[in-house]
């Protein structure tokens, strides 16, 4: 890892449960203004939420996924990637209709900081002795598509690493093996989950 990545990761451990609420603060009611048609601005003033963070929002409705759309790289500030990934989780994630007024009652908001990319793949099944099951997320990129399964996926569906990365690669869109292709490439990330 280079040292910017240490130091992503590093920030990661900084993160405690106040910035978990605060973020999720942030991700309802950035939903709850689109649905109301108002602008929303959060303040914030804790610096650490000013650094710029890949995030993802998972929305879940009696424990179903209902959304789930974020920012791989570090393009936003994090309390800016938030808002963005939540209302577009809540109202533009393909595999959902939009969500409604009368179901926000009943969302579960998870928010995902991830840290830096790092490549990992060599082709072989010593990929598999590195992956940090449950801490971890995976990237595949090949073929003109990527995949992406933040690390909780593979806690839920009680995944070994080899299977957490067959699934990937499905939801890149390619055959499970398709990480031994030298031609695609595989990333993990660390991820703080609130």
């Amino acid at each position: 890892m280079n040292p910017q990545s240490e130091s992503i990761s590093s920030y990661l451990d900084e993160l405690g449960a106040d910035h978990g609420r605060k973020l999720k603060d942030i991700a309802i009611t950035s939903i709850r203004s689109e649905l109301s048609g108002m602008r929303y601005r959060p303040r914030v003033r804790d610096s650490k939420l000013k650094e710029k963070s890949g995030i993802f929002v998972t929305l879940k409705k009696l424990g179903e996924l209902r959304g789930c759309i974020g920012f791989v790289y570090p393009t936003y500030e994090m309390w800016d990637a938030t808002m963005k990934a939540a209302i577009h989780a809540a109202f533009s994630d393909p595999r959902f209709r939009p969500v409604q007024k009368r179901e926000l009652e009943y969302l579960e908001i998870e928010i995902s900081v991830l840290g830096p990319l790092e490549k990992i793949k060599s082709g072989n099944d010593r990929d598999l002795n590195i992956l940090k099951i449950g801490n971890e997320g995976l990237m595949v990129v090949g073929q003109g598509s990527s995949g992406l399964l933040l690390p909780q996926v593979a806690t839920e569906l009680n995944l070994n690493a080899r299977e957490f990365l067959e699934e990937t690669c499905l939801k890149a869109g390619l055959l499970e093996d398709a990480w031994k292709d030298p031609y695609v490439d595989v990333y993990r990330f660390p991820a703080k989950i609130f």
